[in-house]
């Protein structure tokens, strides 16, 4: 039986969208990444600089760490793409769904809403709806942001930051309804599959950031590294909308007040993750691209 929400209106928005933003990125993509390029090494330089160290000063404990730590992102990212498939009826295999997370990522840094294309091309070419497809990679990005926020708010509660609970409200706002749309377009044990591979995706990347600071030499409890979790998935609006390198360690720079952090630390140290994760993607991308081309069952 078709579980999908008749949403006729917004899937025909959504496809001619995206057609005029694939159109309209032609023009506009390489001036936007290089000015987001530019952002960040200008703004890693300025960091590096206010902090009076350099990347050779970087050290190499928590370096090592983070690195072997990547193995486990990108499988997290590829089980983010199997859920998506169930959602859809459908199954992708982990070592292939994997690989086009993977891709999805690296697209992520162009100007373009690239991570959301990839995702949602991918659910299309194994026999997915368009509407069905989009409506998936939407709610599964709305749990992602709404738990970074839910997350973030609670910590800032502790800091007495102004307008923390409202932004804990939010965020369980946000979640609890997302998760009522993948039940509604599955079923409820695919909705609680996402939720709780969500909720270990920011426990990962609270640990990761928490190494980033350490490399910089900068000790911060995990719980005050999710202001910077939360500034790092808004810098990329979750995979919807365009955000480049330089927006997300931005957002950093000017969450670090919050928890009595300099700006400059944060900015290197959602950099530092985005880059390792990157340069991750990139090899396990190139590494296994025929795997992207099998079908799904």
């Amino acid at each position: 039986m078709d579980r999908t929400p008749a949403l006729p209106n917004l899937t025909e928005r959504a496809i001619m969208w995206r057609a005029r933003v694939r159109t309209g990125a032609q023009a506009w993509r390489l001036p936007l990444t290089l000015l987001g390029a530019g952002l960040f090494v200008g703004g890693s330089w300025l960091s590096f600089r206010h902090l009076g160290v350099s990347p050779a000063d970087l050290r190499p404990g928590p370096l090592l760490v983070q690195l072997l730590l990547t193995p486990l992102s990108l499988l997290y990212g590829g089980i983010g793409m199997t859920l998506l498939a169930r959602g859809a009826g459908m199954h992708i295999p982990l070592r292939r769904a994997t690989a086009q997370s993977s891709y999805a990522t690296l697209a992520e840094i162009l100007p373009i809403p690239g991570g959301a294309l990839v995702r949602a091309g991918a659910l299309m070419a194994g026999g997915a709806r368009p509407a069905q497809s989009w409506a998936l990679v939407l709610l599964a990005a709305v749990m992602w942001i709404s738990l970074a926020a839910l997350g973030c708010g609670l910590t800032l509660i502790g800091h007495g930051a102004f307008g923390a609970p409202l932004l804990a409200l939010a965020g369980l706002a946000g979640t609890l309804a997302s998760c009522l749309g993948l039940a509604r377009m599955a079923d409820w044990p695919t909705a609680l599959l996402n939720l709780v591979h969500r909720l270990a995706g920011l426990a990962l990347l609270a640990v990761r950031l928490q190494l980033a600071f350490l490399c910089l030499g900068v000790v911060l409890p995990l719980s005050d590294t999710l202001p910077f979790a939360l500034a790092n998935i808004a810098g990329s609006a979750a995979s919807i909308a365009p955000a480049g390198l330089g927006i997300s360690e931005s957002f950093a720079a000017g969450a670090a007040g919050w928890v009595a952090v300099a700006p400059a630390a944060g900015f290197l140290a959602v950099g530092l993750d985005r880059v390792i994760l990157l340069a991750a993607s990139a090899l396990f991308a190139l590494a296994t691209l025929h795997w992207r081309q099998e079908p799904a069952q």
